[in-house]
């Protein structure tokens, strides 16, 4: 998977939520300036899914920072893609400053969750014979803020690039679910999940079948503005690890839409 060997990110997002019909109109605006992420166009209904574990200090002061919109925050995250046989898992941090997205992924070892659970202890990258400075950095924060695996964020993800662009992407979002959790472990969860995208959840108030972001590095690409602007889409905020600990009733409950 192409974006699975990107290292380094620096981009903005924006989000909208959509309902069927306009997630055809999408696709259909966007086939004359992009094509089908590789790894999606291989898959059924050219989607894969994306795991994460999320971490957080011990009161929750990640997700308290995204949902007090602090100008400069960030997430901490292990990312696997079960669909891709053999996928390593990756250490992200993903850091937001006001509009601007900055996230730097590193390969985790195999034994990641004890590079985690044991301070001092990592394998080295095997190709370099050493930490790298994204895996580095994310174990730093992890040991600084005595931080712990909350909870998994589970979803399917169409992903598209632009042909036409050094940088642009498109991603529809779906079946967005979560659990929590106590140990650093991917695998079958043994209880059962909960949906928080809006598709499922019984507190939205509009039915909405996917998340659509649009992922680009400085000036918005003038035919996401077109699509924007035909199909009329309002910027929504929406955060998948922030849904989820209100959906796991984890911390405290605040207005609908609240999460950026």
């Amino acid at each position: 998977m192409a974006a699975a060997l990107q290292t380094h990110f620096e981009r903005r997002e924006f989000k909208f939520f959509l309902d069927g019909a306009r997630v055809a109109r999408v696709r259909e605006m966007i086939r004359p300036f992009c094509e089908l992420d590789p790894f999606a166009a291989s898959q059924p209904d050219n989607k894969y899914s994306i795991e994460s574990i999320y971490f957080d200090t011990p009161n929750l002061g990640l997700y308290r920072a995204n949902e007090l919109e602090v100008c400069d925050r960030y997430k901490l995250r292990v990312r696997s893609y079960p669909d891709v046989e053999g996928s390593p898992a990756f250490f992200e941090v993903k850091r937001r400053y006001h509009d601007v997205i900055v996230k730097d992924r590193a390969k985790a070892p195999a034994d990641w969750a004890r590079a985690v659970q044991e301070p001092g202890w990592f394998p080295g990258d095997s190709e370099q014979g050493r930490m790298s400075p994204a895996a580095e950095a994310f174990l730093a924060r992890v040991r600084a803020k005595g931080c712990r695996p909350v909870c998994t964020v589970d979803y399917q993800r169409e992903a598209w690039a632009s042909t036409v662009d050094d940088y642009a992407r498109v991603t529809f979002d779906g079946q967005i679910r979560c659990q929590q959790v106590n140990s650093p472990r991917f695998g079958d969860r043994p209880g059962s999940w909960t949906y928080v995208d809006h598709a499922h959840a019984s507190w939205a108030g509009t039915r909405s079948w996917m998340v659509l972001e649009l992922k680009f590095t400085r000036a918005v690409p003038s035919w996401m503005m077109n699509i924007v602007r035909t199909l009329e889409l309002s910027r929504a905020a929406f955060s998948k690890y922030g849904r989820s600990v209100e959906g796991l009733s984890l911390g405290p409950r605040h207005r609908v839409g609240a999460v950026g």
